[in-house]
């Protein structure tokens, strides 16, 4: 009764569009099959994500467009699908994606009426008859659900190539980011070491939703790496970490003093009190930043304190 065909996947800014947030836009051409003109006046639909890479299948959310349309018999039209996104959102895709390409699917839900002598027979369909519309034709009212179909892959999984989704990304302001690879770090033997990652990941999944409390769980990962450092026999007389110590360094050095100072920093930052009404101002990049310092330097304590 009526196709929809995948076209191409944007932003809204593809079609002049102004919107600040996180938005793809999926372009689909609907057919209508039917001799009698078809009136579609509400369309949206449920999106999943996975990818060449993993076999999961993750729900994202809804899709929606409220854009009326009329179609005639056996013609195409264009519209789009909006589908809004939070941090969290990419941050799943890109993990589903790992370097590779991303495989979505929608499954639109399309509310219509059309004008017919009898309703068309579908999969699903319930007609509500509505009145008159022509000689001997009645107006019909039914919700229809049909899959966006990508003819690249003759099915309803669309693939995006890598170039592609790269481009939608720096779009939607990620044209700056750089991956940095660190060193996973794998001697957990240390009840603290355990903690201290644990509190770091448990700050990754908080980033997202609340900034102070990724923070404090940031602060709590810094108290384990001061225990670490206790344990092993690396800290002062006044029980602060001996980076002199860690690192091989004279006590007075620059680099003695430089280390201190970053732990100090990184101290003060994850103490959400201290900000002083600035907590409500901080920014995903803020916390990115003291989240990725602190696993960076307990990285590098690791290793130098093995030597």
């Amino acid at each position: 009764m009526l196709t929809a065909e995948f076209v191409r996947l944007g932003v809204p800014r593809d079609y002049g569009e102004v919107y600040e947030g996180l938005r793809l836009a999926f372009e689909v051409k609907l057919r209508n099959w039917e001799q009698g003109k078809m009136s579609v006046w509400d369309v949206d639909g449920e999106v999943f994500v996975g990818s060449d890479r993993s076999p999961r299948r993750v729900y994202l959310g809804r899709a929606r467009s409220l854009t009326p349309l009329e179609i005639n018999s056996n013609v195409e039209v264009p519209t789009r699908v909006y589908l809004d996104l939070r941090h969290g959102d990419l941050e799943t895709i890109e993990g589903l994606r790992d370097g590779g390409k991303p495989r979505f699917e929608v499954k639109l839900s399309i509310l219509l009426t059309i004008c017919l002598q009898q309703p068309p027979k579908c999969e699903g369909c319930r007609w509500v008859g509505i009145g008159p519309c022509g000689p001997s034709q009645y107006l019909y009212l039914t919700r229809y659900a049909v899959n966006v179909m990508d003819l690249k892959s003759n099915s309803s999984i669309i693939e995006v190539d890598r170039d592609t989704w790269l481009d939608i990304l720096s779009k939607l302001g990620f044209k700056h980011v750089r991956v940095i690879e660190v060193p996973a770090i794998t001697d957990m033997t240390n009840e603290h070491v355990k903690a201290a990652i644990e509190h770091l990941d448990r700050a990754w999944e908080l980033m997202s939703a609340n900034y102070e409390e990724a923070l404090n769980a940031a602060r709590k990962a810094l108290e384990e790496l001061k225990s670490y450092a206790r344990d092993l026999g690396f800290v002062d007389d006044k029980n602060n970490i001996d980076f002199a110590k860690v690192y091989g360094a004279d006590p007075k050095s620059s680099l003695a003093e430089a280390l201190n100072d970053i732990f100090r920093g990184l101290w003060v930052l994850t103490n959400v009190g201290s900000h002083a009404g600035r907590s409500r101002l901080i920014k995903r990049a803020d916390v990115e930043f003291v989240i990725t310092t602190i696993y960076m330097l307990m990285k590098s304590m690791q290793e130098n304190m093995k030597i």
